[in-house]
């Protein structure tokens, strides 16, 4: 579903502000699909060598559904800023956003597990003075997102 932007003049050409966008956020929107149905999530993440890492329970929907289909989509948007007008169709909104396309999996590897919640704690605004017990990071799951394509769009 790659395809050049019906208002080219909205597009993030530069895939280097894509990925800062990407790196300045801590919320995104997850859709997953399963027997034609479609699922969509807010999750928290962290970026961690141009990876994205989120953490959610053993069992449950999402999980069900990334095991029948790990492919899925998500965006992260920032700066969002209705503007308004006496005219209700005038009415605009400001942004700026980035959507990919990957494969999720569930992260096996306990250091990469374990590097994946630091990266998520570090987006939420943990300072990193205190260690991760260990009796937690067993507790969750964690999942990887393999990004494949990513794009950006701004309203300025």
């Amino acid at each position: 579903m790659r395809r050049p932007p019906r208002k080219s003049d909205m597009q993030i050409k530069e895939h280097s502000q894509a990925e800062e966008i990407l790196a300045r956020g801590n919320l995104l929107c997850l859709a997953m699909s399963s027997d034609g149905q479609p699922y969509v999530v807010p999750m928290n993440y962290g970026l961690h060598q141009g990876r994205i890492y989120m953490h959610t329970g053993h069992k449950g929907l999402k999980m069900e559904v990334l095991a029948a289909n790990p492919r899925v989509s998500f965006t992260v948007y920032e700066g969002v800023e209705m503007v308004s007008d006496p005219q209700p169709c005038a009415w605009d909104t400001r942004y700026q956003s980035v959507v990919g396309l990957g494969s999720a999996r569930l992260v096996g590897d306990p250091a990469e597990k374990r590097a994946g919640l630091e990266a998520i704690a570090r987006a939420c605004g943990h300072d990193g003075g205190e260690a991760m017990p260990e009796e937690k990071v067993r507790m969750v799951a964690v999942l990887c997102i393999e990004i494949d394509h990513l794009s950006g769009k701004k309203n300025p």
